[in-house]
């Protein structure tokens, strides 16, 4: 079996979204002749296995920004010199702008950049051990786990896969200042024997910067264990579901609670039968999106829950909500909501944003719709209301073969795949005859 290091800020039991793939990978790719030792930061109130999880200490840079400047490490300094985080979709306060252009400079290139000498010691110690480690796996973001990434290479001798499920500068819904960054990412990257994104598009963009490295494709996915349950009963109610984060100028659902609002006061969908469900963060500005298009008793905001919940209220929804970037030039993004959408087997209806990866992958596995526009939208709703009607349910008719290839084990099958083939032409290059030149 051959050993893996994986390199990810966040692993479970933490509760982000960028733990789901490195923990995927650690599940699923022993089937494939790959163990994994994950590196990761110490996290308060979690339990791992010290086995597989190398935990370091962990230095946030802001947090002691914060305590230098006599402020509070736990709460955001916006919060404490009293300046208002509310705002409309698509526009962030000056005052917002001012601090984020504060925060960005004092923590250069990123926040938690305090974790890189601690988890290279980390390496160092593996080293001093002669720990077999057959290769590395950075997954990004943030921008630290790719600086280690080059110098455990280095430490270990050993290749390196640099992974973005994110892209890096080359993020168009990252910040202007992402362009300071533009010549310590290609330093960085400098020594990585592959790279590895979800999407052709960016694959592209990746390909066309370092056109001397080789770029895979393998997109996330979802875990088919945590949907071996019966599902249970679909709600009464014409309901839409969203789970997941909002941002005021890239996710935003003002186009779906226009229309919405529209279909109610027509009396096309009566307001006692439809129910529009937001389960995560309550952005400061959505209640009063609600409460402009009237639609205070359709619109329930139900804050974070669970995951395990929020799989449930997925799997209950008659149609579920996915609200795309809406960068005029992204066309590689995938939410990660897709592959649990998929997994939980109802009409998906994404709304706004622009044709690219999603809308192909909503078309192959003819599991919903792409609405782009308000007519689209509203299209969609009524056909889906008039089969509701009928049968007290919107059907669901997806081809689950091209569904099956979005399972966290085939991600899994892919990343060994590149691993292997990194590993080999490692071995091959050790083992390859060396030319000795005529000395006369």
């Amino acid at each position: 079996m051959r050993q893996l290091l994986l390199v990810s800020f966040w692993y479970p039991p933490t509760k982000m979204v960028g733990g789901v793939r490195p923990a995927a990978l650690v599940k699923y790719l022993p089937r494939f002749g790959w163990e994994c030792t994950v590196l990761t930061p110490s996290a308060e109130g979690t339990c791992r296995d010290a086995t597989m999880v190398l935990e370091t200490e962990y230095r946030d840079i802001l947090q002691d920004w914060k305590a230098r400047l006599g402020l509070d490490r736990k709460r955001t300094v916006r919060e404490q010199v009293g300046l208002s985080s509310a705002g409309r979709p698509g526009s962030l306060p000056a005052s917002a702008r001012v601090l984020n252009l504060v925060r960005y400079f004092l923590s250069y290139p990123d926040p938690r950049k305090g974790w890189i000498p601690f988890a290279l010691a980390a390496v160092e110690e593996l080293h001093r051990q002669n720990r077999q480690i057959d290769a590395i796996v950075t997954t990004f973001p943030p921008v630290p786990v790719h600086v280690i990434g080059g110098e455990a290479k280095r430490i270990l001798g050993c290749p390196w896969i640099a992974d973005f499920r994110d892209l890096w500068t080359q993020n168009l819904a990252a910040r202007q200042t992402r362009f300071l960054q533009i010549g310590l990412e290609k330093r960085t990257l400098q020594s990585a024997d592959a790279l590895v994104t979800v999407s052709a598009p960016w694959a592209s963009r990746l390909q066309q910067r370092y056109p001397d490295k080789k770029v895979y494709t393998i997109p996330n996915g979802f875990d088919p264990d945590d949907f071996r349950a019966p599902p249970p009963p679909l709600t009464p109610e014409f309901s839409i579901t969203y789970t997941g984060q909002l941002y005021l100028d890239q996710r935003d659902p003002t186009l779906l609670l226009q229309v919405v609002s529209d279909l109610v006061k027509r009396g096309a969908i009566p307001a006692d039968q439809v129910r529009v469900r937001f389960y995560g963060p309550i952005e400061p500005w959505l209640p009063a999106l609600v409460e402009k298009y009237g639609l205070q008793q359709v619109v329930e905001l139900h804050g974070s829950v669970g995951r395990k919940e929020v799989f449930e209220h997925q799997r209950e929804s008659q149609i579920l909500l996915i609200l795309p970037w809406s960068a005029a030039s992204e066309t590689g993004h995938h939410s990660a909501k897709l592959f649990e959408y998929f997994a939980a087997a109802r009409p998906i209806l994404a709304v706004g944003g622009n044709r690219g990866v999603l809308t192909e992958a909503l078309e192959e596995t003819r599991a919903g719709v792409h609405a782009l526009s308000e007519p689209e939208v509203r299209a969609f709703l009524l056909r889906a209301f008039d089969d509701y009607k009928k049968d007290g349910r919107v059907p669901y008719s997806a081809n689950q073969q091209a569904i099956e290839q979005y399972s966290h084990p085939e991600m899994a099958r892919s990343f060994a795949r590149v691993l292997d083939s990194v590993v080999e032409a490692k071995e091959s290059s050790l083992t390859s005859p060396v030319s000795v030149g005529d000395p006369s």
